[in-house]
């Protein structure tokens, strides 16, 4: 009793080692889940976190400065003999309190590029979700499509089968010979050898789905959806302007040439005078009594009439770099608006292969059910329908990879425009 027990226990625990519970998951719950895991996502969002802290401290120049000093003085030898001198040591003890009130407009410019630093952040991190929605996507699609072969290749298997019964049934009774049996037997055994290439390739699907979502890898994860076959009803001078109000590179270029602006800002500044307040409260004496107090209040003007050519030089050369960020936008443009039409195209091309393979997979039915029934009635040979039969299965195949390019088209669509096209 004791070792059917423990034959028992050793059953289960073999069963939950290599048994792998499918886990289901949508297009949407993917990509939320990758967002989650995806380090190089984690890793922008820590940099961001950095650059708000940044743009915390760049409200420091805002304060005042609260400085104190504490100081204690002893004259060891002196050859001067004056009346004034009273003390051979001193004490003392300060406390200062300063703050620019005028700067040229410095500190405000500082703070607005600390903070256009930090919201760029935002278009890095909607940057790096919009790539890893693209591999998602085409993760999650790869998976629907090897799932389509899979079942085409079974139902190839099955056909194959069909016509190798027939193939021996007609060798039973006579009306053909052995080499119909053998060719129609190869063809058989290609078909499941196909299966199981298909099979494999589908577990390699999933590997990579599950690598973007943080899951193990031989987690047999199950996909649910379907690969779209419906044209969108867009254009492209519509998806060229949605691209370049919404797709992230061009709103950080913009705040990048925003930022430009303030540096010119920053520079000017330095035409400008600087106004300075300070009030100092000083104890002093002899011993550590601090006895005498003294209260100093100052406000400065300071300006340098005459540097040098330096603050000129450096505003020009902020100006040709603003004037450079501009260029640098209307080629991000470009490169958004070359990208928006070609993916469109590739679109156009996917759909129009999708709906061509619809009817030659159409046809090839037909074909295969001509010469299956001709070779059943002896009018026709074996080497042509097994022809008729790959060709079914190759049309087959081939429409689940329009289908695929159709939907990867999509996807690529998407990402140009940076906008969902499909629920």
């Amino acid at each position: 009793m004791r070792d059917y027990i423990l034959r028992a226990i050793v059953s289960i625990l073999m069963l939950t080692s290599f048994s792998s519970p499918l886990f289901g998951i949508t297009l949407d719950e993917a990509i939320s889940k990758a967002k989650e895991y995806y380090p190089p996502l984690k890793e922008r969002m820590h940099l961001k976190e950095a650059s708000h802290f940044f743009y915390k401290a760049s409200l420091d120049p805002y304060y005042p400065t609260i400085s104190s000093s504490v100081s204690y003085q002893r004259l060891i030898e002196s050859s001067t003999h004056s009346l004034q001198r009273i003390w051979d040591r001193e004490c003392a003890l300060g406390l200062g309190l300063s703050y620019r009130l005028f700067d040229g407009g410095l500190r405000k410019s500082k703070r607005k590029q600390a903070h256009l630093t930090f919201s760029q952040e935002d278009e890095e991190i909607k940057t790096i979700e919009n790539d890893l929605t693209l591999e998602v996507k085409m993760a999650f699609y790869s998976i629907l499509a090897k799932k389509d072969v899979l079942e085409s290749r079974r139902q190839a298997e099955a056909t194959a089968k069909k016509n190798h019964e027939l193939a021996k049934e007609r060798k039973r009774l006579g009306l053909t010979t052995l080499f119909d049996v053998t060719h129609a037997e190869v063809r058989y055994i290609n078909a499941k050898i196909a299966v199981v290439e298909a099979e494999k390739a589908l577990e390699k699907a999933i590997g990579d789905l599950n690598s973007l979502i943080g899951i193990p890898l031989q987690k047999k994860t199950e996909v649910e959806g379907i690969l779209k076959d419906k044209w969108l009803p867009i254009y492209f001078e519509q998806l060229k302007q949605i691209a370049y109000e919404r797709r992230p590179e061009i709103l950080r270029q913009l705040k990048e040439i925003k930022k430009a602006e303030q540096i010119v800002r920053e520079y000017k500044s330095e035409y400008f005078p600087k106004i300075d307040s300070e009030i100092d409260f000083n104890w002093f004496d002899n011993d550590f009594g601090l006895s005498e107090t003294e209260t100093l209040f100052l406000i400065t003007l300071s300006y340098d009439i005459f540097d040098g050519l330096g603050r000129y030089h450096r505003v020009s050369a902020k100006k040709q770099a603003l004037r450079a960020d501009y260029q640098r936008l209307d080629e991000l443009k470009r490169d958004v608006s070359l990208e928006v039409y070609k993916t469109y195209k590739d679109l156009e091309l996917a759909f129009s292969s999708l709906k061509i393979a619809e009817e030659l997979v159409r046809d090839a039915q037909i074909n295969y059910e001509q010469a299956y029934g001709e070779y059943k009635v002896g009018k026709g040979d074996i080497i042509a329908l097994i022809e008729a039969e790959l060709s079914l299965a190759r049309s087959r195949e081939e429409l689940i990879g329009h289908a695929l390019n159709y939907n990867l088209a999509i996807s690529a669509l998407e990402r140009a425009v940076f906008v969902k096209f499909l629920p």
